[in-house]
């Protein structure tokens, strides 16, 4: 998640558990805020449309009635833990 505004405040809450796994404030220059969570989520921010947030990679555009301070809810997408790389090896001799 990252913000196009200075000082958005953001609270992610998972909605199976109630649980709180991000809650801060974002700016521009600020690194992306990565929360990961287990489940459908709600997104609460202040000023939600200067939010871009990705899900798993994926951008996830916030609808267009999303202004000021709402909500809006972010769904479980269907992922899979990543393909592991394979090991390098060295040439034979």
């Amino acid at each position: 998640m990252r913000s196009t505004k200075t000082g958005v405040r953001y609270q992610v809450v998972e909605l199976n558990t109630g649980e709180v796994p991000g809650l801060g404030v974002l700016s521009p220059r600020d690194k992306p805020a990565v929360i990961n969570v287990k489940g459908p989520t709600e997104l609460r921010a202040n000023f939600l449309e200067n939010l871009r947030v990705e899900i798993d990679g994926v951008p996830f555009p916030m609808p267009a009635e999303a202004k000021g301070a709402v909500s809006v809810f972010l769904p479980d997408p269907p992922t899979s833990p990543p393909v592991p790389r394979p090991v390098p090896t060295g040439k034979g001799r």
